[in-house]
């Protein structure tokens, strides 16, 4: 039995009388979704964390390389540096000592070409060669550089780690190989200044030995004239002048060889003319002895200053300025003639004599001051009186007689 108000089921007829097959449609199949963790995320946002965690740690893997790189590097730099600067400085003075020897060299063989003759002692010689010869072998022996190019960038640069990393390998080698460096340019320094110091030390002993030759024969040659004398000691001033190559001077060796020969000629020319005119080398020691250490050499004539022998004792006094000045008499040889006979003949010899005096600089200022005012006949006639000689040879013939005050101011030059 139904409900009473229940309907009968709608029946709908279809709309046409063709056939139809039943459509099958397979249902879609899907897998069934399960429900997501509380709190997990979903693969897309996982990977992106999971690229940002490596991208994360390698930039602080990079960056804690970069800190190591520029801390090693900025370590070791100090180490570097203080190798470059040692090496800078050792090679610095290795070449100032190089040029130093080489300079040394070549003046000790400018010497040696200079350094012949009697004046040079072989042993002395040869010893210069020898310390040539080994200061030129310290020179051609030039100590090895370090290795390595230098290419490095400074701490305070900007760099890359792997350059840093380059700069330590660099360093690395570098630092021992400055450092190795500066010994061997230390040590070579030290054998070149050696080499110099030898050469120094020959040079000297040869030029003490020239030395010592040539004033041996000075004092061998003690009747030699001043001029001669003087020659020798100013080619012995000039021996100690640096000799160079490229100075221009004269050959020095040569020039105190020619001063000594000529000295040891003097001599000989002296002693001869003493032994053939001893009146004549009478009268010049009488003069030298009056001269208070004025040089004096002679000269004597048949006629002197216009004067002859005839009638006149004549004389004429010229003064040299070699050395300390000198001065050169003139006398007739009447005076010669007469000397142990006319006390005027030796009068005329002390008033040249006096002429000379004024190479002294003491009597050179009494000579240019009143009463003289400079006027040299009239001094040397004062100053002859004044020495005992008042006498018309002293110059009171030809000039006559100064006065009183003159001839005792004269007396202060004695």
């Amino acid at each position: 039995m139904r409900p009473a108000d229940a309907a009968e089921p709608e029946v709908q007829e279809p709309p046409s009388s063709e056939h139809h097959e039943p459509e099958h449609h397979e249902p879609e199949h899907h897998e069934p979704e399960q429900p997501a963790a509380p709190g997990s995320a979903s693969p897309r946002r996982t990977g992106l964390i999971v690229a940002g965690a490596v991208a994360g740690l390698i930039a602080v893997s990079l960056v804690g390389h970069q800190l190591v790189a520029n801390a090693v590097h900025a370590w070791i730099w100090p180490a570097w540096s203080a190798a470059d600067t040692r090496f800078d400085e050792a090679s610095a003075a290795y070449e100032g000592t190089f040029e130093r020897s080489d300079s040394a060299v070549q003046r000790a063989e400018f010497l040696l070409g200079m350094a012949t003759g009697d004046l040079v002692r072989p042993e002395d010689r040869a010893a210069l060669e020898e310390g040539i010869d080994g200061a030129r072998q310290v020179l051609e022996d030039r100590p090895a550089a370090p290795t390595g190019v230098v290419e490095l960038g400074e701490p305070d640069s900007m760099a890359p780690a792997w350059e840093r990393y380059g700069d330590l390998v660099e360093l690395i080698e570098l630092v021992p190989s400055r450092n190795e460096a500066a010994v061997r340019f230390d040590a070579a320094a030290e054998q070149v200044a050696a080499g110099t110091k030898a050469i120094a030390e020959a040079s000297e002993t040869l030029l003490t030995g020239t030395e010592e030759l040539a004033r041996a024969a000075l004092d061998a040659s003690p009747s030699a004239t001043y001029q001669y004398r003087f020659a020798v000691e100013d080619a012995l001033a000039g021996l100690r002048h640096s000799p160079g190559v490229s100075s221009g001077d004269a050959d020095r060796f040569t020039a105190l060889s020619a001063a000594v020969a000529g000295v040891r000629a003097s001599h000989a020319t002296e002693e001869a003319h003493r032994l053939e005119h001893p009146v004549r080398a009478e009268i010049e020691a009488f003069a030298r002895s009056i001269a208070s250490d004025v040089e004096l050499e002679f000269a004597w004539a048949y006629t002197v200053a216009g004067r002859s022998s005839d009638a006149w004792y004549s004389g004429t006094a010229e003064f040299k300025p070699d050395g300390q000045g000198w001065g050169l008499i003139s006398l007739t040889e009447s005076i010669e003639s007469e000397w142990a006979n006319d006390v005027n003949a030796k009068a005329v010899v002390v008033h040249e004599v006096g002429h000379t005096q004024v190479l002294r600089q003491a009597c050179y200022d009494i000579f240019a001051a009143a009463p003289f005012d400079g006027d040299h006949e009239v001094w040397a006639t004062a100053w002859a009186i004044g020495m005992g000689y008042d006498l018309p040879g002293a110059g009171i013939e030809m000039y006559g007689r100064p006065s009183d005050a003159q001839i005792e101011a004269s007396k202060a030059c004695r």
